[in-house]
């Protein structure tokens, strides 16, 4: 995708994107050390979820990290 934005004018970084990226992956860390650690039982449906909030937030870490670099 081509970026219309001169050179001396990229798109600033998102911190948002910093700061829920964060947030959810210590969330989902956190359910993963209760049930692989503590014995806690979950449902799968809550283990494919902790799944998926892991990969949402290494995906707002890179979009904040790699992708506002690119642009």
């Amino acid at each position: 995708m081509e970026n219309n934005l001169p050179d001396t004018q990229k798109k600033p970084k998102r911190k948002l994107d910093l700061y829920i990226g964060i947030v959810i992956l210590i969330l989902g860390f956190y359910r993963f050390y209760e049930h692989y650690f503590n014995g806690v039982e979950f449902s799968t449906f809550k283990i494919v979820l902790t799944y998926v909030m892991v990969g949402i937030g290494f995906y707002n870490l890179y979009k904040y990290f790699v992708l506002s670099q690119k642009n």
